[in-house]
């Protein structure tokens, strides 16, 4: 062979072994996805997601920014009608005239059946997120609602977890003659006498009325919804002296510190309780009905991620959607964020035994009907909760009765419930 030709062969092998070499260290860059959401908590776990996607070999990146979240949802809505939105976004609950159904009749937000596996979900966390048979988002975590008790208090006294209602009160009486209050009702925070009153109801008078109710087979001024009004007036013997005075912070306070026996309340509280008070050991059980057996959770989704329908990175958007389906992700929101991931099938954190008492609960025992957040009544103006929440203080004030608040709350619903109308 020429020298010549050799040397031409050589030119032509040394620019493709550089050709080569270039492309091995020039990676291709990463897809960036922005997310905007409410929750400061979830940055490190956005930080872990793009690590577990990188370790299966997918190159993205997250743009995450949290919002304050009172002003998160009219900064959201302007940024997607001036087509400055993010690619991903936390949603709230349906049904939700003010916050979310703008989103889905503005076209906003993107049905993501058929995109996204769903299969680690239960109907009830999805029923949340759905409507005319579609799905708006990917939950990402649930709140279960119930009684707190405090474990060291119960043992002292001999006291289990109570079957009935009639159980509750003789566990309330026992307490109460041994100079232990036996319940803390932070009555000044009126949204969470709604919370109590609907975490009752799903017991007593049980899913399958509220389910009557829903469907206008039944009235919120029949029988067995003033029978709960009433039951819940009598209960506030056993709550603190001055409960009207007294907010959510000292019930954290009081019932982390062994001032009272029992509060109504979320998982959520979790959190606060072991800050104020490291070393407190407390369990949970749902709220007791009539008969044994009856009792249910109040359990609700907490949150979704939404898919923005003009993203222009909706591959790289779904490939983060579809990891945040799978229990590899309720594990490390879990873990990260110490709350109780929406999905099927994850191991929670094991110092974490309350959590994973109430995650077994929201998949066993989760009620199907509920009239609080989340519920059909929330669909219209005023919503039950709207009308609980001032209710319930004057019920417990004495400025109302049982059966007035009843008349409350089906004079309202009937102006505009479609089933009432019928």
């Amino acid at each position: 062979m020429k020298k010549a030709t050799v040397l031409f062969v050589a030119f032509l092998l040394l620019g493709s072994i550089a050709v080569w070499a270039r492309g091995k260290t020039e990676a291709k860059p990463a897809a960036k996805v922005s997310l905007w959401g409410w929750r400061t908590q979830d940055e490190p776990v956005w930080a872990k997601v793009v690590e577990a996607l990188k370790a299966k070999g997918e190159n993205v990146a997250i743009d995450f920014q949290a919002f304050v979240a009172t002003e998160f949802d009219a900064k959201l809505l302007l940024a997607l009608q001036g087509g400055t939105a993010p690619d991903i976004y936390l949603t709230r609950r349906l049904p939700n005239v003010t916050r979310v159904q703008p989103l889905i009749d503005g076209k906003y937000l993107q049905a993501i059946d058929g995109l996204v596996d769903l299969k680690n979900f239960t109907p009830v966390t999805l029923s949340f997120i759905q409507q005319g048979g579609k799905t708006y988002g990917v939950p990402f975590a649930n709140q279960v609602c119930g009684i707190f008790y405090n474990l060291e208090i119960f043992a002292k006294y001999g006291l289990k977890e109570p079957q009935t209602w009639d159980e509750l009160i003789a566990v309330c009486k026992t307490l109460q003659a041994n100079k232990v209050t036996p319940f803390f009702m932070p009555a000044k925070d009126a949204w969470i006498l709604a919370m109590q009153h609907a975490m009752v109801g799903v017991s007593m008078p049980g899913e399958e009325w509220i389910g009557k109710v829903i469907r206008g087979e039944a009235k919120f001024t029949d029988a067995p919804f003033v029978e709960l009004n009433k039951a819940l007036y009598d209960l506030k013997d056993f709550y603190q002296k001055d409960f009207m005075a007294n907010a959510a912070t000292d019930m954290d306070a009081a019932f982390a510190t062994g001032q009272a026996a029992m509060v109504f309340y979320g998982v959520w509280g979790d959190t606060n309780w072991l800050t104020l008070n490291p070393n407190f050991k407390y369990g949970y059980f749902p709220v007791p009905g009539r008969n044994p057996g009856d009792a249910r959770a109040y359990v609700y989704m907490d949150g979704s991620y939404g898919l923005n329908a003009a993203s222009k990175n909706k591959d790289a958007a779904l490939e983060i959607l579809n990891f945040t389906a799978t229990p590899e992700f309720g594990k490390i929101f879990s873990e990260l964020t110490g709350e109780m991931t929406a999905l099927k099938g994850v191991e929670l954190p094991k110092n974490k035994p309350v959590l994973i008492e109430c995650y077994g609960i929201s998949t066993s025992i989760a009620a199907k009907y509920i009239y609080w957040v989340g519920s059909p009544f929330e669909a219209g103006n005023p919503t039950v909760y709207n009308m609980l929440t001032p209710g319930m203080q004057e019920l417990y004030l004495g400025r109302t009765t049982p059966e007035g608040l009843a008349k409350t709350l089906q004079d309202g619903v009937a102006s505009w419930y479609p089933a009432f109308k019928k």
